[in-house]
């Protein structure tokens, strides 16, 4: 078994529970939030289903690629795409907060440093957390393909 398809295995089943847990608590459950124990990481927010639904197609995305093993092109192109999704969603959510910095009101545009320092800060949502250890799939992306 090579490194990078433990890493990626690993990656996977992480990604997938927090997709799990924001689907749960997409549809009501009476889950609770995590960052209460982690600190660092949210569940919460508005289309929280969707965003879960995400998580849990990148997490299977990870554990299919890992599965058929990352020797092959097909299985890293299968990761690629669940780093992507990953990349996608995360940049979604900091946009949205950092937007969500910005005062309303048709007298003010434009947000202090201090507003928008203290809106970027913790906690973050499942995606903004695992994307640094999902960008390691781009490498994939610049291999040339082995006859």
């Amino acid at each position: 078994m090579r490194r990078d398809e433990v890493y990626f295995g690993a990656l996977g089943v992480l990604v997938g529970l927090g997709g799990l847990l924001a689907v749960g608590r997409g549809i009501g459950l009476a889950i609770p939030d995590p960052v209460a124990t982690l600190g660092v990481v949210t569940v919460s927010g508005t289309f929280l289903l969707w965003r879960g639904a995400i998580l849990l197609a990148a997490g299977a995305f990870y554990l299919q690629g890992v599965s058929e093993g990352l020797d092959r092109l097909n299985a890293q192109a299968t990761v690629f795409l669940g780093s992507l999704m990953l990349v996608i969603l995360a940049g979604a959510e900091l946009l949205s907060v950092l937007l969500g910095a910005i005062p309303g009101g048709a007298d003010r545009w434009v947000a202090s440093g201090s507003e928008i320092v203290a809106a970027v800060g913790p906690p973050y949502t499942p995606a903004v957390v695992t994307v640094p250890f999902a960008l390691v799939a781009i490498n994939y992306w610049s291999q040339e393909a082995e006859p």
